[in-house]
């Protein structure tokens, strides 16, 4: 299997070309953060073993923070006993 660097470059420079808005910008980012924050948000729900002792606005520091770092959390909760 032969890699052409050469092609592999040029298509990468017409893609960073491409004009786009601040709009743009935004809508892409929220488009590929989406499915991560709903995997988050799942996770959190179905284990809130961890928020149970918190109260008040720890509880949503902790919520938010497990929702950003899932996969911190899933990778602990498998690796560990």
């Amino acid at each position: 299997m032969v890699i052409n660097i050469m092609r592999m470059l040029s298509t990468a420079r017409r893609v960073m070309d491409y004009d786009m808005t601040l709009a743009e910008w935004i809508g892409t980012a929220l488009l590929l953060l989406a499915p991560y924050n709903v995997i988050g948000v799942v996770l959190v729900v179905l284990k809130p073993d961890h928020l149970a002792h918190l109260d008040g606005l720890q509880k949503v520091v902790a919520f938010v923070g497990s929702v950003m770092f899932w996969p911190v959390l899933l990778f602990a909760d498998v690796c560990m006993p």
